[in-house]
């Protein structure tokens, strides 16, 4: 193998199993220079690691094809980055493509029957016919099955180039067709498993999900869109609703990150983390406000608008909150008659001013309750008289915790228990 001459892909010569293979290949060459049962314990070492990965991945078949798939999914350079803006390759970027790839190609050649009997085994694990646990493969699974199926490897190294650009510009490269969502932990740092819900799973509301999906969507198509703020009384779905967007439009290239009130300062350098890439982000913060004399607000407030610095077009930004104006205001300021009075709520109203678009989320009434605790009891199939059912749940709302989507949720699950 001549990895060594990897130009774009060259972040490849530093992967585990990669070095390892490289190793042992040599090794075989010069079958004296290392005893047999180094030979062996290095072969056993890189089918470990490829097993464990198609296992993570809940992968069947070819584990060495599986994990070259991986590695050029996950593979950000020049190449996979332009691909993923959905940008032309220019074609001195596209010559430097192939080069690699007839590299790569002659890794998923490569015969590990051939190479278990050189290293001295009788009976040795094929690599080609590997069935993991049971499971579904998750998000990077599912990408890694689509480009491993789109990969034609028959057709030389300039098909699969082509095919690679065609798969990071719908499914982006790197930690991006890996995770859907993020934290910000001094850098993107991925969610393995973020909260499934769905719109459908969301019991009332229609108008509100009408406007969020209807922003999200515009957002999507390469439209404007709306910063948004969703507040509301508490338990009424709002951080819900935001999180439902990414499982909804995913596939469609949308991603989200979690950000936390004392990450705030961070705000700036976040944007510019992504503001290059080709895929749709919404910078998501839930349950935000502060108080009087938190100032940390400033923070986001010219990033969002009004600063000198443009806010990319591939940046949104949704905010909870269970405060419409999400700094405290007092009423000694409302009553003040001097101009600095006037000045002080201006500045502490400028901030939700700054969101286009904002979304109430009240409390339902007790029919919308009673909707929404009918609906969850059928989809978890309930057995229960509606009208028992109806009043046990507003003896429910009345004892604990008031009337909202949230408190219906509990409820169900109550029932399940007692």
């Amino acid at each position: 193998m001549e990895w060594h001459k990897l130009i774009l892909y060259r972040d490849l010569l530093d992967d585990e199993v990669i070095g390892k293979s490289t190793r042992l290949l040599e090794m075989l060459r010069e079958p004296g220079a290392a005893q047999a049962i180094a030979r062996e314990s290095l072969y056993f070492e890189i089918y470990s690691l490829l097993v464990r990965f198609s296992e993570e991945q809940q992968l069947p078949g070819d584990i060495w094809h599986n994990y070259l798939v991986g590695l050029l999914a996950g593979d950000e350079n020049p190449f996979s980055l332009t691909g993923e803006r959905g940008a032309g390759i220019l074609p001195g970027l596209f010559q430097l493509v192939i080069h690699d790839m007839e590299i790569i190609r002659q890794a998923f050649a490569l015969d590990w029957s051939a190479a278990a009997r050189m290293a001295g085994l009788d009976v040795f694990p094929p690599l080609s016919s590997f069935q993991p646990g049971v499971g579904e493969p998750g998000f990077f699974g599912h990408n890694l099955q689509q480009l491993g199926t789109f990969l034609d490897l028959d057709n030389g190294p300039i098909m699969m180039a082509g095919q690679l650009a065609e798969f990071y510009d719908r499914r982006g490269c790197g930690l991006m067709n890996r995770y859907l969502a993020f934290r910000w932990e001094q850098g993107l740092q991925g969610i393995v498993k973020h909260d499934p819900v769905r719109l459908e799973d969301l019991v009332g509301y229609q108008y509100q999900k009408l406007i969020i999906t209807a922003n999200t969507e515009a957002f999507l198509e390469g439209k404007a869109g709306n910063n948004m703020l969703l507040y509301g009384d508490k338990g009424t779905g709002k951080s819900s609703m935001v999180k439902a967007m990414l499982n909804e439009y995913g596939d469609r290239g949308l991603r989200m990150i979690e950000l936390r009130k004392n990450q705030l300062e961070q705000f700036p350098v976040v944007v510019r983390s992504i503001c290059d890439r080709g895929l749709r982000f919404i910078i998501f913060i839930d349950d935000l406000s502060f108080e009087d004399f938190e100032t940390e607000y400033r923070n986001i407030k010219a990033s969002i608008e009004g600063g000198l610095e443009v806010r990319p077009a591939n940046v949104l930004l949704y905010v909870t909150s269970n405060r419409r104006n999400l700094i405290k205001e007092n009423w000694s300021e409302r009553a003040a008659d001097d101009v600095h009075g006037y000045d002080s709520r201006q500045e502490k109203l400028s901030l939700t001013d700054r969101f286009g678009i904002t979304v109430t989320f009240p409390s339902p009434d007790q029919e919308h309750f009673l909707d929404i605790v009918e609906t969850l009891a059928r989809r978890q199939g309930v057995e229960l008289d509606t009208e028992e059912l109806r009043r046990r749940a507003l003896q429910w709302e009345r004892n604990y915790h008031g009337r909202s989507g949230r408190s219906a949720v509990q409820f169900i699950n109550s029932l399940h228990i007692s």
